[in-house]
């Protein structure tokens, strides 16, 4: 089995092969065109690396890609029998600690004393909140979701979340679980609410002016999934009216070499800007590889895969 690994920056490769120690595996820098040709299975991070190859892998089975998400994957060019498979699960810690972060500074209001303080202020009785006994909702009850609801849980939260098959059997004690369309039926009981779900056709802009209205007017928006699953303008406009409301972003709706958006949301005291960071720690490459190479070796083993991306 060959597998081409098109991520090879910061020792992927070495961290690949110590995973997959009986598999032969290449990284593209290195790759002729005959092994490019051969290869069974394809690790990616992002797309344009392979853009103009993957045509060119005729015996191609796999592609594995070490983000969570696969929203920025072409699916329309991946080969009709070319299985894809996310890595869903991988950084899901990560992902949700930051999440947690961003409700505790939200509740404090430590962006805002922070700034005030480099001004010269001393902001001591600006009141902040607790996060004891708080509502919270977490809209995509999957990895990350499900590990932020452990980290809650000894606040005495009360937990509302969403999935896909509206059900939950786990062992963490919720308050409510349903599908997507019940979002609208908690959204007012809410103190918080926290996307940490896929961006989908389903998902695109489910956060829009409607839906913010029927929020508590202090309520925290968290999203550490997709800036796509909220109306960018909708909510700058709503912000701008309810200063009372905050939204804590780590992702984004444009992405360049610096910070540019529509809308001017890092002159509003009441948003928490964070620049995509949730997944970016000090073993994020090792994980992605790791958590990656489980797949591969199931591959190999003719195995069930897991996270498989359905196409259609």
């Amino acid at each position: 089995m060959k597998v081409l690994l098109a991520y090879c920056e910061q020792d992927a490769l070495a961290i690949a092969k110590q995973y997959l120690p009986n598999i032969d595996i290449k990284c593209l820098n290195d790759a002729d065109s005959e092994y490019i040709e051969q290869a069974d299975a394809l690790i990616i991070l992002q797309w344009k690396p392979v853009k103009n190859i993957i045509n060119k892998m005729e015996n191609l089975k796999l592609i594995q890609t070490l983000s969570a998400g696969v929203d920025h994957i072409p699916l329309e060019q991946i080969p009709k029998n070319t299985i894809l498979c996310s890595n869903s699960g991988s950084n899901a810690w990560a992902v949700a600690e930051l999440a947690f972060t961003l409700i505790l500074a939200a509740l404090k209001r430590s962006c805002y004393r922070d700034r005030a303080m480099r001004e010269g202020k001393f902001p001591q009785l600006l009141e902040g909140r607790l996060l004891k006994r708080k509502k919270v909702g977490i809209v995509g009850f999957g990895h990350i979701g499900q590990a932020l609801a452990k980290m809650l849980a000894p606040f005495d939260v009360k937990i509302y979340a969403t999935n896909r098959s509206g059900a939950y059997s786990g062992p963490i004690n919720i308050e409510h679980i349903g599908k997507l369309n019940t979002l609208d039926s908690i959204l007012p009981e809410l103190d918080i609410l926290v996307l940490s779900v896929p961006l989908t056709k389903d998902t695109k802009n489910m956060i829009n002016e409607e839906r913010l209205n029927k929020m508590k007017k202090n309520a925290i928006l968290v999203n550490v999934a997709r800036g796509k699953l909220i109306e960018e303008e909708q909510l700058y406009k709503f912000l701008v009216e309810n200063k009372n409301f905050t939204a804590a972003l780590d992702t984004w709706w444009h992405y360049s070499s610096g910070f540019m958006q529509h809308y001017p949301f890092e002159e509003l005291d009441n948003v928490i800007l964070s620049p995509h960071c949730g997944g970016v720690y000090e073993s994020w490459l090792d994980d992605a590889i790791k958590y990656a190479s489980e797949n591969i070796k199931r591959f190999s083993e003719g195995k069930e895969l897991i996270n498989v991306v359905y196409k259609n």
